[in-house]
This record gives structure tokens, C-alpha cells and sequence, in this order.
């Protein structure tokens, strides 16, 4: 019973380092989102004199608009040639494409990384629920703690499936599926060590 209580202990005491790390972490992507979400409307509200800028600096060689790092390709996105490719049915949006393309790509690209650090802080905040769940909980093997694994694992492997692709996401299904299956025994060990006792 002592190194039962004890494991538990430990248990615990991973979930509080992981709720607290998590909470860290939460907060490096919401600061993320805020910035990126600040520098999106400033660069789309700056217009013209953005484009300027740019096309000043880059004329003095202190920036490029390709995707290359000296001889090194870094991204399969050039933002400095995206503008020619895109088009809007939504005459303003259309308008500030033709008048300043480089504010327009280059401050949606950022509100999109917004979105994308917004959605990781949405991920980040619900695993620190399930570390809270099991350090709350007298044993992590309660049908309580195995529901909220679950359903996190499962978002989690939705917005994996979002992002990075269906690969990953088949990995991220499997492992949900381990993760129910181990719960599930423990929960069953738990009930009989319960009953014993």
C-alpha cells in the first residue's frame, strides 16, 4: 500500500511540473498570437508605405523577399513573388492587392501565423486541464481522468491532421487508442485493488 500511495505521489508530482510547464508554455503562444495579430493589422494598415519600404530596403540589399538564406532554400514560400498570384472577388480586398501587394501578403502571411500560435495556446491550455484532472484526482486511473485524455488526444490529433498532415495523424489516433486501452486496464486494476481492500 506504501508504494502504491507512493507512485502515486510521483504521479502527481509530474502532473504538477507538466501543469506548470504547460501554463508557461501557454503563455509564450498567446503572446505569440497577440504579436503576430498586432503586426498583421499594423503591416495591412501601413498600405503603401509598407510596399515602399520594402522595395527600399531590398534596393539596398538589407532584405530579400525570396525564400533563400544565401545559397540555402529555407521555405517553399516566396512572398515577394505570392502577390502576383493572388486574387480576390471582393473588390476592396482586390484594390489593396493591386496597390500595395506586398502589405496585403505579407500581413495576411502574418495573421495567419497568429491563428496558427492561437490554436497551439488552445492545445497547450487543454493538456494543462488533463495534468490538473490527474493531479486532482486520488488515482490517475479514474473514468474521469481516461474521458479527458481521450477527448484531448483526440482534438490534439485533429488539429495534428490540420496541419502537418494525415500521417501524423494516423500516429496521433494510434496512440490515442494505446493511451484508452492502458487507462482502461489500469481503471480495471484500480476497481479489483478497490474491492480487495
Amino acid at each position: 500500500m506504501n508504494e502504491e500511495n507512493a507512485k502515486i505521489a510521483k504521479i502527481k508530482k509530474s502532473c504538477r511540473v507538466g501543469k506548470k510547464v504547460s501554463g508557461i508554455l501557454f503563455v509564450i503562444a498567446v503572446i505569440g498570437a497577440i504579436a503576430c495579430f498586432i503586426s498583421g493589422i499594423f503591416i495591412l494598415a501601413s498600405g503603401k508605405k509598407f510596399d515602399d519600404s520594402v522595395k527600399e530596403a531590398e534596393a539596398a540589399g538589407y532584405i530579400s523577399t525570396t525564400d533563400e538564406f544565401g545559397s540555402a532554400k529555407s521555405f517553399n514560400i516566396n512572398l515577394g513573388s505570392l502577390p502576383k498570384s493572388i486574387h480576390s472577388d471582393i473588390p476592396a480586398w482586390q484594390d489593396a492587392i493591386e496597390d500595395h501587394p506586398l502589405s496585403f501578403s505579407y500581413g495576411m502571411y502574418v495573421l495567419v501565423m497568429g491563428v496558427g500560435a492561437a490554436i497551439v495556446a488552445v492545445t497547450i491550455m487543454l493538456i494543462k486541464s488533463v495534468f490538473a484532472t490527474i493531479e486532482n484526482e486520488e488515482t490517475p486511473f479514474t473514468a474521469k481522468v481516461k474521458k479527458k485524455v481521450t477527448i484531448v488526444l483526440i482534438i490534439t490529433s485533429g488539429i495534428v491532421m490540420c496541419t502537418v498532415g494525415a500521417g501524423f495523424a494516423v500516429l496521433g489516433a494510434l496512440i490515442t487508442w494505446a493511451v484508452n486501452a492502458i487507462l482502461d486496464y489500469g481503471i480495471t486494476l484500480q476497481t479489483q485493488s478497490d474491492e480487495t481492500l
